[in-house]
């Protein structure tokens, strides 16, 4: 099993999703399962590993654009539901 997917494995989809929604990684691009694998390790590492980093980063993006952040959002939760069918919800 590679790394990412130890550590997709240890994430929420919600989790991933906000860190998928910090990446580079845009909607009109093929997210094919290795793109968003690499755009997720891209965006933790650019957050020093710290999902809460995203979340700041989503928050403050909602302040500015909230318009843009909720279909980003929505594209990041879609992504990661076909992605990683298993991940478990928040609890």
């Amino acid at each position: 099993m590679s790394e990412m997917a130890l550590v997709a494995d240890s994430m929420t989809a919600g989790d991933l999703a906000e860190v998928l929604f910090c990446s580079s990684l845009q909607p009109s691009e093929i997210a094919d399962s290795d793109s968003v694998y690499a755009a997720i390790d891209q965006s933790l590492r650019s957050h020093h590993g710290l999902i809460r980093e995203c979340a700041e980063e989503l928050a403050a993006s909602y302040g500015k654009d909230p318009e843009i952040t909720c279909v980003r959002m929505r594209w990041a939760r879609s992504v990661v539901a076909r992605t990683f069918p298993a991940a478990r919800a928040a609890s």
